[in-house]
């Protein structure tokens, strides 16, 4: 029984030993067919990853030679931008020492410009003004007209044949004396803008600022000032008139900026002892109509000497002076209502323009010597 045991024992232990030595075997030696196939599951792994890599290697690169063309760009505008603040910045210093010369030299040119003007005004001004200059503290708005006898005897004052002959541009007061009937200069305003120049303004209202109801005698010698509203006096009219022959223009604007012209080619009128009378007032041209030839052969009348058609005083009833019929067309001389009004022809009056029940803006009456 032992005996038979122990083969057993020894044959289980060959087995055991045999089995051990078969699995050793496979261990280093495993079969070809399962070997193969991991190995090449491992490489195509490997070169999956191997082609991933080298792919996002390229794209990795890419992308910094995308990143360092944009630094470099970036590094050359910042450089341009800073080139551009630097030549601004010279640019800025020059306009702003260029602005200063600029500036200088208008300064300067404005200066000059004010002296030139000043010196002329000056040279103007004494031949206008006379012997009112030499008045410290004159008010011109309370002198009426520069008595001509100022300018008789003074031989530092220019005197002309007419506004025409007149060496200046610019309109204002100036003596004149014709060759006939004048013994003594008269000091007139000049315009001097209106076709050219060579007016003598006769009357001027614009504002309402002078008082245009007056006696004989003030419209016989003038009233007002040349700086403002004004009538020249129908002597000096009369003497103009007579001493060449001359053109008359009116010129009128009513309160809504619209302006009109009434010219005549035939401007004169008598003296005193006649009573002023309208002798010629012939040729009308112009846009205003005309409301003053039918007045020809007409005396003028004030509110203290009468001398119309009617049976009224004319200038009493109509608040004015004029060359009056039986009454008027026209009443420049009337009164400043400012536009539309309810009196009838009492206002600074031009039928043929506004009608009876408007007053005129304004009204410049020039005469000048025929050429």
């Amino acid at each position: 029984m032992q005996t038979l045991v122990i083969l057993l024992l020894l044959f289980y232990c060959s087995s055991a030993e045999e089995k051990s030595e078969e699995s050793l075997t496979n261990l280093h030696n495993p079969p070809t067919s399962q070997t193969g196939f991991a190995f090449e599951m491992i490489m195509a792994k490997l070169s999956i990853l191997e082609h991933r890599f080298i792919e996002k290697q390229l794209q990795t690169e890419e992308q910094l030679t995308v990143l360092s063309a944009r630094v470099d760009q970036l590094v050359k505008t910042v450089e341009n931008l800073a080139w551009i603040v630097q030549n601004t910045g010279e640019t800025v210093n020059q306009l702003g020492l260029n602005g200063k010369h600029m500036q200088h030299n208008v300064t300067v040119i404005q200066r000059d410009l004010t002296q030139v003007l000043a010196e002329q005004k000056l040279l103007v001004t004494t031949h206008q003004f006379g012997e009112y200059l030499r008045q410290k503290g004159c008010n011109t708005a309370n002198v009426s007209f520069l008595s001509d006898e100022h300018y008789a005897t003074d031989e530092h004052y220019a005197t002309y044949r007419s506004c025409s002959k007149v060496p200046f541009s610019q309109s204002g007061v100036y003596r004149i004396r014709p060759e006939k009937p004048f013994k003594q200069p008269i000091t007139v305003l000049c315009d001097q803008e209106f076709e050219s120049g060579g007016w003598v303004v006769i009357q001027h209202r614009f504002d309402g600022s002078t008082n245009f109801y007056r006696v004989w005698k003030e419209y016989s010698e003038g009233f007002g000032n040349f700086d403002g509203e004004f009538w020249l006096g129908l002597d000096r009219i009369h003497q103009l008139t007579i001493s060449a022959p001359h053109e008359l223009v009116i010129l009128l604007e009513d309160f809504d900026g619209n302006r009109t012209i009434a010219r005549y080619d035939r401007f004169e009128i008598a003296n005193e002892k006649q009573m002023y009378v309208l002798t010629k007032i012939d040729g009308y041209t112009g846009t205003a109509g005309d409301s003053l030839s039918d007045l020809k052969g007409r005396s003028f009348s004030t509110q203290d000497v009468d001398n119309d058609a009617a049976n009224e005083n004319c200038a009493v009833t109509y608040t004015g002076a004029w060359w009056y019929g039986a009454c008027h067309s026209s009443n420049l001389n009337g009164k400043y209502l400012r536009g539309e009004t309810k009196e009838f022809a009492t206002g600074m009056v031009w039928k043929s323009f506004r009608g009876y029940h408007y007053a005129l803006k304004s009204s410049k009456m020039m005469i000048r010597p025929k050429m």
